[in-house]
């Protein structure tokens, strides 16, 4: 006796309901969406001091917590609210960025001393410590960096300890906020390339 086998109708409006949230869903926004990377970029274009010759180590540069992350974060000018775009991110954390950075700008302002990013801080003359407290960049107003920055020997002596407390004015895209964090961090480069060569 032959079996027979029943196949299980589907009703076309069924197959037509799924069709159209497939399709409703490729069409959301963001759905095909790429993330945009970007790189701070070295504003130092001078040099301070091509007498300065110490060996400078750079310990990794302490950020809040919740900026210290791939996702670029704004604000909104008077709103404390803050913004942390998915599709736009740095290359890297903001903590390391700012260090290779900070490192890149110093090479420029003080061409003959042998300066990089360190673990440990017993193998060079001079070694810098960076603790940015506060770092705002607001649409269409300004960027706000307020740093700690201290200066020791390689084994422990301060030599110094300063505040930095900088703005600059910030458009409305995100170039304009990679620009503003060029800027203030080139401003604080300056202001340790400047204290280095006072503690020779």
């Amino acid at each position: 006796m032959k079996q027979i086998y029943k196949i299980p109708f589907i009703p076309l409006v069924s197959v037509s309901y799924l069709c159209s949230l497939l399709l409703l869903s490729s069409c959301m926004p963001g759905a095909s969406q790429t993330a945009r990377f970007y790189n701070l970029k070295t504003e130092s274009n001078f040099t301070i001091s091509e007498t300065y010759k110490n060996s400078v180590g750079i310990l990794r540069i302490q950020i809040p917590k919740f900026m210290d992350k791939p996702q670029i974060i704004s604000q909104n000018k008077g709103n404390p609210e803050v913004n942390i775009s998915e599709y736009n991110r740095w290359v890297e954390p903001l903590s390391v960025l700012y260090t290779r950075t900070l490192v890149e700008n110093l090479s420029v302002l003080l061409p003959n001393a042998p300066i990089k990013m360190s673990t440990r801080d017993d193998s060079f003359n001079r070694v810098i410590l960076v603790d940015i407290v506060k770092l705002d960049t607001s649409w269409q107003d300004k960027g706000i960096l307020e740093a700690w920055y201290t200066i020791k020997t390689g084994n422990g002596q301060i030599l110094a300890s300063k505040k930095f407390s900088d703005s600059v004015p910030m458009g409305n895209s995100y170039e304009d906020l990679v620009k503003t964090h060029s800027k203030l961090l080139g401003n604080l480069s300056k202001a340790i390339a400047n204290t280095l060569t006072e503690c020779r």
